[in-house]
């Protein structure tokens, strides 16, 4: 709910934030900014304090500062052998592997393939296709880049069963 709040002397952005009702799906988490004086005084990715606790103590809110929360531009969804499955919101220059690690790393019985399914960009798609699907190796996720509208995803293994079963015409079918 934006608007002007009363806020308690050892507020910080992400007390101020969640007085105002938290941030809505629209908007960013990556590049919250706090503005001072009218001047951008600094900007918070609140990945690095949800995922991993990190947090700047000296981003205490003073009077007459003002916590802008810009439009989100980006998601990248992630599926099935991981953690966190998910829509997490990329920066330019992250890759497969940062958005593994957002939503907490691979599970017990994850492949060391992925998948991506990338979204062609509009100036480059020929005769309707709109999706450019590719598969590589895990080792090599920190090599490919994310976009905006891609999907993620990591296949379990497949469960392999040591047996053989007999159908048909026989005595005894098993």
């Amino acid at each position: 709910y934006p608007g002007v709040y009363p806020i308690h002397p050892f507020s910080t952005v992400i007390t101020g934030l969640i007085q105002a009702g938290g941030v809505d799906t629209l908007g960013t988490l990556r590049k919250i900014k706090l503005k001072r004086s009218n001047k951008e005084y600094a900007t918070l990715d609140f990945y690095s304090f949800l995922l991993n606790g990190e947090y700047s103590s000296s981003l205490q809110l003073r009077d007459q500062d003002v916590i802008v929360v810009p439009p989100r531009i980006s998601t990248v969804t992630i599926d099935s052998s991981i953690s966190r499955p998910g829509i997490y919101e990329s920066l330019p220059n992250e890759t497969v592997f940062d958005i593994i690690q957002f939503a907490g790393g691979l599970s017990f019985d994850a492949s060391n393939t992925v998948s991506i399914r990338k979204l062609v960009p509009l100036s480059e798609r020929e005769d309707g296709n709109v999706y450019d699907n590719r598969y590589f190796n895990y080792s090599n996720s920190k090599l490919i880049p994310v976009n905006t509208g891609d999907k993620i995803i990591v296949p379990r293994l497949f469960e392999e069963l040591d047996q053989v079963e007999i159908i048909g015409q026989v005595k005894s079918p098993g």
